[in-house]
């Protein structure tokens, strides 16, 4: 005990980072970019699968490859986002000088009551979303449900169990990876809710995304 304070140490934290990339000069011009890019791209991108959505469109993890201005102004704002997310548990850098920041994307296309089961990504350091359009908002549609992984704590009554939150078009949310979360069913109006999800991990300096 010598070499600790007594008392409550904070070891891992479950921190919530935000981002409002709707007030970047760019956003405008760079979010409606992205928008009809990804309606167009939407059924020749799409995975077949569609794993954990319900009544949504999903799209294989080729996002963040794409080699056009706005997503490498959305990765520049991911990128600032990650910075600060790690450095607020302590881990703003790899233990390992040899290992590098790996993003990997995809974007999900929700329409009339779409949502998205309950999961986590389990094999990310870090996961996210980004919203370029949402849709109908309203009385809790479509809103990101983040929820307490200790289950006892819920079944006792001594967590609420849940956070949600609202998303806007600029929105950025980075929590992570094992943090439970789904999607509420969106509304029933004609305009998609449409997002970028994203995984972050760390590999090898040199080794190539699979």
């Amino acid at each position: 005990m010598a070499d600790h304070d007594c008392g409550v140490v904070g070891m891992w934290p479950t921190p919530l980072h935000l981002s409002d990339l709707g007030a970047d000069r760019d956003f405008s011009e760079m979010n409606e970019e992205l928008r009809r890019l990804v309606l167009l791209r939407e059924r020749s991108e799409s995975d077949p699968m569609d794993f954990g959505t319900i009544g949504a469109t999903k799209t294989s993890l080729s996002i963040m490859r794409w080699e056009i201005p706005p997503v490498q102004w959305l990765k520049r704002h991911i990128s600032t986002g990650i910075a600060e997310v790690s450095q607020s548990v302590g881990a703003d850098r790899p233990q390992d000088a040899k290992l590098r920041t790996l993003v990997d994307g995809w974007v999900v296309v929700y329409r009339s009551a779409a949502s998205h089961r309950l999961h986590t990504h389990h094999g990310s350091a870090w996961s996210g979303v980004y919203y370029i359009a949402t849709g109908d908002t309203q009385e809790g549609s479509g809103h990101l449900q983040l929820l307490d992984s200790r289950a006892t704590a819920i079944s006792s009554g001594a967590s609420s169990g849940v956070v949600l939150l609202k998303p806007e078009p600029g929105m950025l949310v980075l929590f992570p990876g094992w943090l439970p979360h789904s999607v509420k069913a969106t509304g029933s109006s004609t305009q998609e809710r449409i997002c970028v999800a994203f995984n972050v991990g760390y590999v090898p300096e040199g080794e190539l995304a699979s």
